[in-house]
Formats: C-alpha cells, sequence, structure tokens
C-alpha cells in the first residue's frame, strides 16, 4: 500500500478574508477558503469555450491523456485534472495546464524531520505557507483573487512509513469550474 496524503480542498460557502483565513481554518480537517467576492467584479479566471470551433475540436482531439502519479511525486506547476473525491490520496491524475484541470500546485515545502507533528499543527503550517506563497506565484493578494487555496500535506501514516515531510499548496478556481490554463503571473 503506498503512504497517502491528505487533501485539502473544500469549497467553501462562506466568503472570509485573507486575514481570518488562519483564524477561521485553524483545527479543521478539511480545509478551504473562498477569497473575497465582488459583484462589481467582472475578471473571471479563463474558461473554457463553450463552442466549439473545428480548431477547438482539432486541439480538443490532441490533449493529452491524464497521467497517474504519486501525490507524493508531484511538483509545483504541476495540474491536477480533478480533485481527488477523498481526503486521502496515493495518486492523482496530472494533464498540462493548458488543459482543463480543477487545480494547480503553485507551492511546496518541507516540514523538518522528527516525530509527526499531529494533523493541526500540520494544517496550521499549510495554511500560513500556502497564504505567504499565494501572492508571489499568481501576482495577485489572496484577497483579490479569484482562485482560492488547497492544500495537500502528509498523514502520520505516510510521514513515518513514506518518509513524506512535503506540504504542497494548490490553486483552484472558487466557482466550481475548470482552469485551462495556469495560473502563474496570471494576476486572477
Amino acid at each position: 500500500m503506498k503512504p497517502a496524503r491528505q487533501i485539502h480542498l473544500a469549497r467553501a460557502g462562506n466568503t472570509i478574508t485573507a486575514a481570518a483565513f488562519a483564524l477561521a481554518l485553524a483545527g479543521c480537517s478539511t480545509s478551504g477558503a473562498s477569497a473575497d467576492s465582488d459583484d462589481t467584479k467582472s475578471t473571471q479566471p479563463p474558461a473554457a469555450s463553450a463552442s466549439a470551433s473545428p480548431e477547438a475540436e482539432t486541439v480538443a482531439q490532441e490533449e493529452a491523456a491524464p497521467e497517474s502519479v504519486e501525490a507524493t511525486s508531484l511538483k509545483v506547476g504541476d495540474c491536477l485534472a480533478d480533485d481527488p473525491d477523498t481526503e486521502e490520496v496515493s495518486d492523482v491524475d496530472v494533464v498540462p495546464c493548458t488543459q482543463p484541470h480543477e487545480s494547480e500546485v503553485y507551492a511546496a515545502m518541507d516540514i523538518d524531520a522528527g516525530e509527526y507533528p499531529g494533523q493541526e499543527a500540520v494544517e496550521t503550517m499549510a495554511q500560513d505557507f500556502c497564504l505567504a506563497e499565494f501572492q508571489p506565484y499568481i501576482g495577485t493578494e489572496y484577497a483579490d483573487s479569484l482562485v482560492d487555496i488547497g492544500y495537500l500535506t502528509p498523514t502520520s501514516y505516510s510521514w513515518t512509513l513514506g518518509n513524506d515531510r512535503e506540504i504542497l499548496c494548490t490553486a483552484y478556481r472558487v466557482d466550481g469550474e475548470k482552469l485551462t490554463s495556469t495560473v502563474r503571473n496570471s494576476k486572477v
């Protein structure tokens, strides 16, 4: 059995500010937050075209099949075809970021070796780190963005048996639509 990783990609229905992000989610086992919404904003993250031109159909036919990789092998810039439908994952499907995808890994951090610090401590580290790394990768402040933060963290099992120490931060669209390009420097 491969080590599992916890995934926290919940789509929250409540709007909270970036300042409240860490406080609101501290101690939660399933985490995620919605960026502030403003009905006057008209900018949307790129979306797949609703009309299929002959060129679009050719491109769609040329799309690469998702590649299944171990969750512990993910790296910054990888795009996940779909959000895993479980809290603990071993494998995920990765596609080129030019294809429709649910989320993109935008930051990675290794936790210091030692005993597993516990789920709450790992989640707090993930929340703080992912929030700090959001603007440098995406190009806009979290509170002003149309994408949200998710993260993958080690479990006590993957920590002990798989030597898994990595926190991975992911970005996904708040509205639930798929991304169709990278969020790197997208300013969305």
